[in-house]
């Protein structure tokens, strides 16, 4: 079970499994979404990840 939440033009992406499930204007909202997604899941013995994937800033 693999999520990620992605920032992408101003918006935070809930994936899992490579599928958005989920977009929120904030990102602790999207973690939010994450933490109640795991805590419903069946993990079992496969476990689970998260990644956070951060927007290219540029300098200056």
């Amino acid at each position: 079970m693999k999520y990620e939440v992605i920032e992408q033009a101003g918006a935070w992406i809930v994936q899992h499994d490579g599928v958005e499930v989920a977009r929120f204007p904030e990102q602790d909202q999207a973690l939010v979404e994450v933490s109640r997604r795991l805590g419903e899941a069946e993990v079992g013995e496969t476990g689970a990840s998260l990644a956070v994937r951060y927007q290219a800033r540029r300098a200056g």
